[in-house]
């Protein structure tokens, strides 16, 4: 079961923080394979940055994938070397989202 996540809400990070969480948990649980994506744009993508106050290793894991849309990053002037290790950039994200809803990632935005 692949799952891709979307934020664009700078407030929405705590909630999709915490159901990213308890999607790995109950893989880990049931012992279900598939990808996890967190599909970051908009406004959300300034607490991607280093000295940001979310940590995005909390919820970084082997079948989890977090990836910035570079078309929000450049309206902000965020850097690419700004970003957590842990990231890597989609190019636009709403193709990105479109791509992977075709690949049938099941789409959930808290």
């Amino acid at each position: 079961m692949n799952v891709i996540f979307h934020i664009d809400e700078t407030d929405k990070w705590p909630t999709v923080l915490s159901n990213i969480k308890h999607m790995v948990d109950w893989y880990q649980k049931t012992g279900t394979q598939g990808d996890i994506e967190l599909l970051i744009n908009g406004e959300a993508v300034e607490q991607t940055v280093k000295t940001a106050n979310i940590n995005l290793n909390d919820i970084h894991a082997p079948n989890v994938n977090i990836v910035v849309c570079n078309n929000s990053l450049t309206q902000r002037h965020i850097s690419n070397d700004d970003l957590q290790e842990v990231t890597s950039i989609a190019p636009v994200g709403v193709v990105e989202l479109a791509l992977k809803q075709q690949q049938g990632y099941s789409y959930i935005k808290p």
